[in-house]
């Protein structure tokens, strides 16, 4: 077994040759993404030294919707930028981005991995490409993470499990009853052993590019899904229908009065408003935070641990559609090579690996066991067991950029696991073995909460419709409503959470609707959901 493991280590290193090539000089190009985690600036410190090393100089163009927007106006579009399908379509239209079909050939990562990129390719000529035929961009492909992982995720309460076992482990039923149970834990724990006061949630404003972002936190543990939000849809994962945010019994409606009624009860972080989602992370990270709403893999070894209750529906997906938005490449690109060598290293195992899990080595976070599959070593081990920081190296320090990877971490690579090293089983064998973490499973009566899901046949909301694919892209008219509603919706949003008073809060909703309503969004609503029913049936005759 471990001789076959080495020569599929062997054929991945030689057909991903661009990970191992060392340059004296670098190319500069640059990248623009999805969404602002992508930073701006020229990547520097390992990061930056991690792609010098195979010839590249990234440079950051920095997120926005304006700047995407001139972007598009003006032609001049960075080498290689991240485009949904509707910018895609306007800019494949134009001549802004190159076919892709005869560059194939120069992405080795991608020709290893053809399973999987084949028929989200013949996708994109078929239905995404202006009726040419052209592949025009290359978008994320392969399985949802929950296939690796022993956990849900995001989608879960996470509370700080020291404060939670000093308060007595107190159950609760619905949203509301976790309100005293945050009281109680706030009265405890007011502040941390720095003077940070703590806060039952901490949201943060810099991801409300397109909806109210936070509002997720409460539609991922409520079955609900935010595709739909920036059209006014509410969309019901277990029931696969959608309505309007201000039908009677919304999610939306119901989300923002619960985070009212937090904020009343003095739980909301006051810096809500202003601060970062970075800003917001490091309250968590030491601590600050009583719990983590929806948040990223990896909290259980910063002390939060979930949490069950009554009306608890965890959402998450178990399939992907066919992408239809990707990496797209400039037409004024210089250096074409140069930016097939980005796009190609996003896509290969072995340096996916390195860039989220770090290089390998005793005492780095991961090695190769004696079966060839990578594992956390003892040093990260005795490091998350402490609760301390591993000590890396700077030279060998690879700080994660977040930005789309063209392999989702679902992906079971050629080495047997993800290439994030927080969604391995020996990572989840150390987190799970702290005392925090045995409280847990005393309490629970499970090693860990995918266990005890699968166990209760717990209602999950699956997400595995495959539609999305064939949905229309948006019209001009369709782009510009949607932000005149956003325009509108979040800063509301926001002064409802921050309302002084119910009055006040019914007050800000009614208006919400109403300007909503004069801009057409029920209109809208319907016009998306014949377009999500469109879209069904188009799937299902593929499958007849």
């Amino acid at each position: 077994m471990k001789k076959i493991l080495v020569l599929v280590l062997a054929l991945i290193m030689a057909c991903s040759c661009v990970c191992f090539v060392s340059a004296e000089e670098t190319v500069k190009i640059t990248y623009f993404g999805n969404n602002a985690m992508s930073g701006s600036g020229e990547l520097s410190g390992g990061l930056g030294k991690y792609f010098a090393d195979r010839g590249l100089t990234i440079e950051v163009v920095p997120y926005s919707t304006e700047k995407l927007q001139a972007q598009l106006a003006s032609g001049d579009l960075a080498d290689v930028m991240w485009l949904e399908q509707q910018e895609m379509l306007i800019a494949a239209e134009s001549g802004l981005i190159l076919p892709l079909d005869e560059y194939l050939p120069q992405l080795p990562a991608i020709e290893f991995n053809s399973a999987l990129f084949e028929p989200a390719f013949n996708y994109a000529r078929q239905f995404n490409s202006n009726g040419t035929d052209n592949l025009y961009y290359i978008g994320r492909v392969g399985a949802s993470s929950m296939n690796v992982m022993a956990d849900t995720e995001r989608h879960a309460i996470k509370m700080n499990w020291k404060v939670y076992a000093e308060a007595g482990h107190p159950a609760f039923s619905t949203l509301e009853e976790i309100i005293p149970v945050l009281q109680k834990m706030k009265e405890i724990y007011p502040q941390t052993v720095d003077g940070v006061p703590t806060y039952g949630i901490n949201l943060f404003s810099d991801f409300d590019t397109n909806y109210f972002w936070n509002i997720g936190s409460i539609y991922s543990i409520t079955g609900k899904d935010v595709t739909y939000l920036p059209y006014g849809i509410e969309y019901d994962i277990l029931t696969q229908s959608g309505k309007s945010i201000f039908a009677e019994g919304s999610e939306y409606y119901h989300g923002l009065q619960f985070l009212y009624q937090m904020n009343q009860a003095g739980l909301v972080d006051p810096d809500s408003l202003s601060q970062t989602r970075s800003a917001a992370w490091a309250k968590i990270d030491t601590g600050a935070a009583l719990a983590g709403w929806s948040a990223d893999p990896g909290w259980e070894n910063q002390g939060y641990y979930p949490v069950v209750f009554d009306s608890f529906i965890p959402s998450y997906s178990i399939a992907q559609s066919f992408p239809t938005g990707g990496y797209c490449i400039s037409a004024k690109c210089q250096n074409v090579d140069a930016a097939l060598k980005l796009i190609n290293i996003l896509a290969d195992e072995k340096c996916l690996l390195e860039l989220v899990s770090g290089y390998e080595g005793e005492d780095m976070r991961w090695t190769y066991n004696e079966e060839g599959v990578p594992t956390i070593t003892a040093a990260f081990a005795e490091a998350l067991n402490n609760g301390t920081e591993l000590s890396i190296d700077p030279d060998k320090n690879i700080e994660f950029w977040n930005i789309m990877h063209l392999l989702s971490p679902g992906v079971i690579n050629s080495y047997g696991v993800s290439y994030n090293y927080t969604l391995w089983p020996s990572y989840y064998e150390v987190t799970y073995n702290t005392d925090l973490a045995k409280d847990w499973t005393e309490t629970y009566g499970y090693p860990y909460l995918k266990a005890l899901l699968e166990d209760k046949d717990w209602t999950i909301a699956a997400q595995s419709e495959g539609f999305s694919a064939f949905l229309t892209a948006d019209d001009d008219i369709t782009i510009m409503t949607k932000a005149a509603l956003k325009d509108i919706i979040v800063p509301a949003s926001w002064r409802m959470v921050f309302a002084a008073d119910e009055t006040e809060f019914n007050a800000i909703w009614e208006e919400m609707k109403t300007k909503c309503e004069s801009l057409g969004i029920d209109s809208l609503i319907q016009m998306k959901l014949d377009d999500i029913a469109t879209a069904r049936a188009t799937l299902a005759s593929l499958s007849e």
